[in-house]
This record gives C-alpha cells, structure tokens and sequence, in this order.
C-alpha cells in the first residue's frame, strides 16, 4: 500500500522535497498560499522590477501525482495535519518545512499575495526616487542588495552599514574581504562597527527625517532611503504546541539523528526550522533535504530509520554571495573563490531557469 506523506510548508525545502518523493508516495503538501515567490531573486528584483513576473509563479502544476492542499495548519495530532477550518489531513509521515520570516519585501509574510506585491512595487518605486540608499544589516541580503543596487543603478549613492567590524565574521576572512573589495568596487560605501541612532523599530524600508541619518560615532549620512535587512526567524509556531520539542538560541528546532524533534518516529523537520549545524540558506537545507529523500525512499521500501545512517551537516559554513551577475564570493567545500564560479554557479541566472522547470511554469 503506498504511503501517504504529509508535508507543511511550501517552501524552498517543501517544495524540493515534494517534487523528488511524488511518484514514491501519496504526497500531500500543505500552503495557504496560491503562488510560489523565489525570494532569492527578490533582491535583484528590487533593482531590476522587470525580473517580478518572472520570479512568483503557481503550484498548481508542481507535483505530477500528489495534491497542494490550500491551508494553514493549526495543529499537530500524532501523524495528522489539522487545518485552521477543521479539516484533517492524515499521513503515515508527516515533515514540517515552514521555513522562516524576514523583512519585507524579500518573504510574503502574510497570505495575500496581492498585498504583497503591491507593498514590494511601493519599495521599487522608493528606490527609484532615492538618491543615496542605506542598507542596515550586512548579512547575505544585505550584501547581495546593495551590490545589486550598485550594479543595476550606478547613478544611487549606496551605503552598507553593519555593527560588526568585518564582513561575513563567521566564515573565513577571506570571505568578508574579498566581498568588501568588490562592493568598493561598485561604488558601495561599507560602513563597519556601526550602528544607526534611534533606528525605527521597523522591518520595512523608509524614509527618514530631513533625508539624513546619524551613525553611532556621531557622523551623519545623506539617506533618502533606509532598508532594514536583520536577519531571519524560524517559523516555529506548530512546534512550539508540541511536547518535549526544545529550540537552540535561534529559535531552531533541535533534532536527533534523523531529523526529528519528538519521539514521534513519524515526524520530521527540515530546513530553516532544523537545528542541524547547517545555516539558514539553500546550500544548507538542500542538503537536508537530499538525506531526507533518500532516506525516506528507503523507508518506504521496508527499511527501519534508525538502522539508516543518520544526517551530517556540512563540515564548514557554505554560501554563494553574488554582487550583480558578475561578481560576488562563495565559500565552498573546497575554500573561498571569487566572482567566476559564484556568478557561473548562482550570480548568472539565480536559478530562475530551474525553478520555472520544477512548477512547470513560463512567464
């Protein structure tokens, strides 16, 4: 008897996951939302508005033999999935993909795919108007952002403002280095080891008294633009309902071996919501989600999990930073390297092509 798989999320992991278990089991991929956004390419998106229509595309044409069921989630029983209007969705397996938030405009963040929209043309249409644009937050987005910017819209003064003394401190120095030259490059302006005085308790960009702003030591920047990019948080609602779950101090969930943070046998988490070592980007869940698949391919021929080889994380933190098409810096298994494999890998086409393949989908 084929097994029936539930998964929450529709997400980068939900969605990777889906399409690769759909002629193995009877999926069931739960999302209130009727269209998918590819917020990796929202960054660009923002310098380059003509990129929108091609980066938020339907599911309805996703899975081949599987069903999208339209919901949210409002409980966990066992192996079943109870929606916000009663209705249960029962599963032999159940695996919560419910990614996480970040500011606006780069993730939905309600249900309402026009609102969203509408407040992401609202952002481009500020930035078209703004001459000199500060970006507060120099983690991935906010680097790849004001790179963007500079590629895309030389004539924007932009500055890049962060409270920590280098670039990118967790990874190898390298790193953080070769993104500051490059960014320098482009014209960017980094401003290290600060912070904006009386910055508005907001995540959406705005813009600021007298088209200024005061760092922490004092000196005033020209800012007719400011873009707060701080970071993600797991979306960790359904888990926070069930027993015995605990989170590490990001507010991941914790797992064992097997990616699962109860002693329900059935019950899985993936993606920026796992506390499994890996960060919080594409790199990391697509290899949580390749073990996963092919662990449960295995399951489901008759094998036992706990006698299956359990997830690895990656031995170091990996990413792609892409600065515009054609510079950037990664850091891969084999080291740090510079501008040719991060746009041939991701900086080129930002995985636009592939992910209109996996939906079935042309714009």
């Amino acid at each position: 008897m084929t097994k029936k798989i539930t998964i929450i999320g529709g997400g980068y992991a939900g969605t990777m996951l889906a399409r690769e278990l759909d002629r193995h089991a009877d999926i069931s991929l739960i999302e209130p939302r009727e269209k998918w956004v590819h917020n990796v390419a929202m960054i660009r998106a923002l310098a380059r508005p003509e990129l929108l229509d091609e980066i938020v595309m339907p599911y309805d044409k996703l899975l081949k033999n599987g069903k999208i069921v339209r919901g949210r989630v409002a409980s966990i029983d066992g192996n079943s999935a109870i929606l916000e209007d009663g209705t249960e969705i029962a599963g032999d397996i159940i695996i919560i993909a419910t990614g996480s938030t970040y500011a606006a405009p780069f993730k939905m963040r309600s249900d309402d795919e026009a609102a969203f929209l509408t407040q992401t043309k609202r952002v481009m249409d500020q930035i078209d108007k703004a001459k000199n644009i500060a970006i507060v937050g120099a983690g991935a987005v906010g680097s790849e952002l004001a790179g963007e910017l500079a590629f895309a819209r030389p004539d924007k003064q932009v500055t890049l403002i962060s409270a920590d003394e280098n670039l990118f401190p967790t990874y190898p120095a390298k790193l953080g280095r070769s993104m500051q030259r490059q960014l320098g490059e482009l014209g960017v302006k980094v401003r290290l080891g600060e912070r904006i005085k009386k910055l508005k308790q907001t995540d959406a960009p705005f813009v600021p008294t007298k088209n200024k702003i005061k760092l922490s030591d004092g000196f005033p920047i020209d800012a007719d633009l400011v873009i707060p990019v701080i970071g993600s948080k797991p979306v960790t609602g359904l888990l926070q309902n069930l027993a015995d779950v605990t989170f590490d101090d990001q507010g991941r969930a914790k797992v064992d071996g097997w990616l699962r943070p109860t002693a329900n046998p059935d019950l899985f988490v993936i993606g920026d919501i796992a506390s499994t070592g890996d960060t919080m980007t594409i790199v990391g869940l697509t290899r949580q989600v390749g073990w996963l698949k092919k662990t449960l391919k295995a399951h489901l021929r008759g094998k036992a999990i706990a006698d299956m080889k359990p997830y690895t994380p990656w031995p170091k933190p990996l990413i792609l930073l892409p600065l515009g098409p054609d510079k950037g810096a990664s850091a891969l298994p084999f080291g740090v390297t510079g501008p040719f494999l991060t746009s041939a890998i991701k900086g080129k086409k930002l995985f636009i092509p592939r992910y209109h393949r996996e939906f079935d989908w042309k714009p």
